[in-house]
């Protein structure tokens, strides 16, 4: 007869509650308060080492793509003058005027087909299109809020046609490029002289450039000031550094603008007035 015989480990060990959590789950010990306070330091250096790099470069990156859409909005001012006898689009031409038309024109609805291939036959069509160029600058708000049944807003693309093109030299009303009443017409695109100098279109909060005769740092501009001021201009620098003062934003590149010999640029808001009022000079005064 076999005699099975079993074969056992030695008698187990009791474990107390104490080796129970050293097996189980070895308790850690907590981060002290020092500790604590020298890492939310070394967050809050880092947070502000980095937020500034970071809304930099995203500021770069929106005036990068405002000024290329400018720049192709320049290229529509050409296939337009070369579509209409080398004539420019006006910035308004209203229905009632001294050129009768059933609805009111603006330059941006103008130059709709020549930018995007979608006819366009009043101001208001412009709307039609919001991928459009036209309504290209990043930091115009109403590029991504936009309200169809406000016509503030299908009216409005965030740029600015300046409709003075030489009147500033020889005071003809007749050649402003904005029809109303008795006055305006569609200027010949050699009517804009100094184009290299002369600013054909920039951020604006309005569709036409309206200025001052007379023009300093305590000038009306907006944002720090309403555009509905007597005597505003209509110039917007939104492409200006993070907190940009008025006073800065006088003197330092915050603005892009079209000028009209095809070439943009980032300028400031003396410079964006000289370059509608006195295209190669400086009369602002400081």
């Amino acid at each position: 007869m076999v005699k099975i015989v079993q074969l056992t480990r030695g008698a187990p060990r009791a474990r107390s509650k104490n080796n129970s959590r050293e097996v189980f789950g070895r308790r850690r010990p907590g981060f002290s308060l020092p500790e604590v306070l020298v890492v939310i330091g070394i967050l809050a250096v880092l947070s502000g080492v980095l937020l500034p790099a970071v809304s930099n470069a995203r500021r770069v990156a929106a005036t990068t793509k405002c000024l290329s859409n400018l720049r192709q909005v320049g290229i529509a001012f050409q296939q337009y003058a070369g579509y209409w006898n080398d004539r420019y689009p006006v910035a308004t031409h209203q229905p009632i005027s001294h050129m009768p038309r059933p609805f009111e024109r603006r330059w941006g609805d103008m130059l709709g087909e020549f930018v995007s291939g979608i006819p366009m036959a009043k101001a208001e069509d412009l709307g039609l299109d919001r991928n459009s160029v036209l309504w290209g600058c990043p930091e115009w708000p109403k590029s991504v809020d936009f309200d169809p049944t406000s016509v503030n807003d299908r009216l409005k693309s965030g740029y600015g046609m300046n409709y003075w093109p030489s009147f500033f030299e020889d005071s003809d009303s007749h050649k402003l490029a904005y029809i109303s009443g008795s006055s305006g017409s569609y200027d010949l695109q050699s009517q804009w002289t100094k184009p290299s100098d002369r600013i054909l279109v920039a951020d604006s909060t309005e569709h036409a450039i309206s200025t001052p005769p007379g023009f300093s740092s305590n000038g009306k501009w907006s944002p720090y000031n309403s555009t509905a001021s007597f005597n505003a201009f209509y110039v917007e620098p939104r492409h200006g550094r993070r907190g940009l003062t008025k006073l800065q934003s006088y003197y330092d590149p915050c603005l892009n603008a079209l000028f009209c010999d095809g070439h943009v640029q980032t300028i400031c808001v003396r410079d964006a007035w000289n370059a509608i009022h006195n295209p190669g000079q400086n009369k602002a005064a400081d």
